[in-house]
């Protein structure tokens, strides 16, 4: 009987704890991947150097539009404010040509339709001028766009760097700046021929934006009056850098390729040359490459010789790593520079 009545309080404390226990369940939370919920939405856009076919992938790698040239990529692609695709090509001419050698030698900038017809281009691919590089949309009548143009000085001849804002509606120049004749950047009498070598322009409210490879400097330069009112280094720090790009904050983003011993970083500087904000890990693109501060705040990044995609947030959380295929081995596998978009 003892026994009897021994068990059957077991039984019952067991029934007790089981019940308590299933109340508490109803407060326990399902885990949830912050670093994924970190992720902004969107799509980017990317070319393989050297290919013809441009692509847009959502952030599973998904291709969720491509887009087919007849010229190679040779430079910066962008979506158009009606989404239409604007890329650099590279024409034979431009290739064959005196800026051959140069890299990111383009020649034709094209805008695309949703069915990969040329519904407008413009084309400077001879050996006194030539497009190379990167150029922007200003708005869907006007792009700015750089140019390398032989020149001579002081007996020696240069590629000097020209900007042209050019109307699509005609084709004309309707504004030009000179390195050499406007900006007073010389070159010394040491310096190679491309001594500048211009690989990024960025464009807001009169104010223009370069990066100078070959000086490892920025340039801020006045539309109205034609003046650099503005050279940064971040304290000579900078060294290669791509894609410097005009932050609404009124600061500037922009990717140093050589940060140090195969490292590569991502800086965040204003106008007085002020470092705020860095971001590096184990990514390292000597060459090519860029960096973009999306609309979330987070910050895309692409290391160009790895061709990888990388996505940080704010605090420098890394939340996406990822590096696209290449199906073409006759081609490179490098990625100038990528755009995320919001929608398309």
């Amino acid at each position: 009987m003892k026994h009897l009545k021994f068990l059957i309080i077991i039984i019952i404390g067991f029934l007790i704890f089981s019940c308590e226990k299933d109340s508490n369940s109803d407060n326990i939370e399902t885990p949830i991947d912050d670093t994924i919920s970190k992720l902004s939405d969107g799509y980017v856009l990317y070319s393989f150097m050297g290919d013809k076919t441009i692509h847009l992938i959502d952030t599973i790698g998904n291709d969720v539009k491509s887009w087919t040239s007849s010229f190679q990529t040779s430079g910066g692609s962008y979506l158009s404010k009606n989404n239409n695709l604007l890329r650099l090509g590279s024409t034979p001419e431009a290739k064959a040509g005196v800026f051959s050698s140069g890299g990111a030698v383009g020649g034709i900038i094209e805008e695309l339709d949703d069915n990969s017809n040329v519904i407008w281009s413009v084309q400077k691919d001879s050996d006194d001028s030539t497009f190379h590089h990167d150029f922007k949309e200003v708005d869907e009548n006007t792009i700015i766009a750089l140019t390398w143009e032989l020149l001579e000085y002081n007996g020696e001849e240069y590629w000097n760097e020209n900007i042209l804002l050019i109307d699509k509606t005609s084709n004309s120049v309707i504004w030009e700046w000179s390195a050499i004749n406007d900006g007073g950047l010389i070159p010394n009498d040491n310096d190679k021929t491309d001594f500048l070598h211009f690989n990024s322009i960025d464009y807001k409210n009169g104010s223009i934006l370069i990066s100078s490879r070959s000086q490892n400097k920025l340039y801020l330069i006045n539309k109205e009056s034609k003046e650099i009112t503005t050279t940064l280094s971040v304290n000579g720090t900078l060294s290669g850098q791509h894609d410097a790009t005009l932050l609404d904050n009124g600061n500037i983003l922009v990717f140093n390729n050589n940060a140090g011993n195969n490292k590569s970083e991502v800086l965040e500087i204003t106008k007085l040359d002020e470092l705020i904000w860095q971001y590096s890990n184990d990514f390292y693109s000597d060459h090519i490459s860029g960096v973009y501060r999306l609309e979330s705040g987070n910050t895309i990044i692409c290391s160009g010789i790895e061709a990888r995609i990388i996505e940080v947030s704010e605090t420098g959380e890394e939340v996406w790593d990822y590096s696209p295929e290449s199906t073409n081995t006759n081609k490179s596998s490098e990625i100038f520079k990528i755009r995320k978009y919001s929608s398309y």
